[in-house]
């Protein structure tokens, strides 16, 4: 299957599975292994997709800022993830080389927003 562990979420998931429920019920952790702008991240994609790849910025007046500090779940649970942004773009670029990521394009399960109306989030 997809080597979908080289995403930091994923190896927490897996992670609070082994912890006993009332070290971790009803807290919350920020999980993560580098904290980076929107467009650092994009240009590590490109990176590995090829240097060729052109970035697209659209105008937002969105300015929420996403810098996250993984310290409270390092301590609390020993877990700091193994996996970086780059792995997690290289395991993908494989996967869909490999023909694993079927449907891409218009399987809810790939885009976040469809897949919250796909359930009746709003």
């Amino acid at each position: 299957g997809v080597q979908t562990c080289a995403l930091p979420i994923f190896e927490f998931y897996v992670e609070s599975l082994r912890q006993p429920h009332e070290k971790i019920d009803g807290k919350t952790y920020n999980v993560g292994f580098e904290n980076h702008t929107v467009m650092h991240i994009a240009e590590m994609v490109r990176d590995v997709v090829g240097k060729g790849t052109e970035i697209v910025v659209t105008p937002t007046d969105d300015l929420r800022s996403y810098h996250i500090s993984s310290d409270k779940v390092r301590r609390e649970l020993g877990f700091v993830a193994k996996h970086t942004i780059t792995n997690a773009a290289e395991d993908l670029v494989r996967a869909f080389h490999d023909g694993k990521i079927p449907n891409w394009a218009s399987d809810p399960r790939y885009v976040n927003i469809k897949l919250m109306k796909s359930v009746s989030l709003k």
